[in-house]
């Protein structure tokens, strides 16, 4: 039987809560900014009517958040109709401090999903013909590698991962959090979502479809062009396509 099509809404690195420019006057605007973008963010789910909203890595821009940070992603979560699965970035980690080890996002509905486990774990999505795999970062370090050890194909359903790190051609770079074109291209994914680049860039190998979405705002004080996230369709005739989706404030 013939998998189902599906519709993704990818984002990351919204980067809630960000200190840039401290407690002053521009500094709550340009959280305000980074608010309402996700809200935008949201809307797109909605009016998309996808089937996924995934959400990979650096949510919040550390883990120190306010109760009233909580409180907007409780909210903006809750108004979302479908699964939604996040993994954690280097920027709100999963450490012993962790933003999510203080608050279970999960408690928001049974719609709403983390991946947190280190050596990585898989959901399966039966009504979707899907299963989506991901790590929690718990250290942004040269050994953490994001998508080593992907778990094989379940069934013949969709293969869906998630990833936070740096793409680079070989691990010769001095960076943390690597993903490798081989590691992408031997996934056996056939949608890789990844965080961590602030610009859309397409990281397709092989048969695997992979992007960054580029952050929902633009993450400069005074830099109006708008964000972006991505949109994935998942179609058993058609195949995997994704797209660019601009996102900006009225």
């Amino acid at each position: 039987m013939a998998r189902r099509r599906i519709k993704i809404i990818h984002t990351s690195d919204v980067h809630l809560e960000s200190d840039t420019f401290g407690k002053s006057e521009e500094g709550k605007a340009f959280r305000l900014r980074i608010q309402r973008s996700f809200q935008k963010v949201v809307d797109r789910v909605i009016d998309e009517q996808a089937d996924l909203f995934l959400i990979a890595g650096d949510l919040f821009d550390s883990n120190r958040v306010p109760e009233s940070g909580v409180e907007f992603v409780h909210n903006e979560l809750a108004r979302v109709p479908c699964p939604v699965v996040l993994i954690p970035g280097n920027h709100d980690c999963f450490d012993t401090r962790s933003i999510y080890k203080k608050v279970d996002f999960t408690t928001v509905g049974s719609h709403v999903y983390t991946l947190m486990k280190e050596e990585g774990e898989s959901i399966e999505f039966p009504h979707l013909d899907a299963t989506v795999w991901g790590k929690g970062m718990v250290e942004h370090d040269y050994k953490f590698r994001p998508v080593a050890g992907v778990t094989p194909r379940l069934r013949d359903y969709w293969h869906i991962g998630m990833a936070h790190g740096y793409f680079v051609e070989d691990d010769s770079v001095q960076r943390s959090s690597l993903i490798l074109p081989e590691e992408v291209a031997q996934s056996g994914l056939d949608y890789l979502a990844v965080g961590h680049v602030h610009v859309f860039t397409d990281l397709s190998q092989g048969a695997t479809k992979a992007c960054y979405p580029g952050t929902p705002s633009p993450l400069h004080y005074g830099v109006n062009e708008g964000g972006s996230v991505v949109l994935a369709v998942l179609d058993p005739e058609s195949g995997v396509s994704f797209t660019q989706q601009k996102i900006f404030l009225d």
